[in-house]
């Protein structure tokens, strides 16, 4: 039986992926070293969120309401909300 997969995780993957060099195997270093990955995810994301947190907000929010959006409309369905 497989682990359960979260929704984003592949896209997750493909973008650390694309950042770093094709041959630097990066899950095998959370793997072993998580803490110190976790301190350095978190630095990142520190600094990040002091120097574009803006921008970072604002793509969040615009996927957040994307997402709702497509939600919705899955859940009330193409008929109810497509117009006469």
């Amino acid at each position: 039986m497989s682990p359960a997969v979260a929704p984003n995780e592949g896209a997750a993957k493909d973008l650390v992926g694309e950042a770093l060099p094709e041959r630097f195997d990066w899950e095998r270093l959370v793997r072993t070293y998580p803490i110190p990955a976790l301190l350095l995810a978190g630095v990142g994301g520190f600094v990040l969120g002091r120097t574009r947190g803006t921008a970072v907000l604002g793509a969040l929010g615009a996927f957040a309401a994307t997402q709702v959006a497509d939600e919705v409309h899955r859940v009330l369905g193409e008929d109810i909300l497509a117009p006469e």
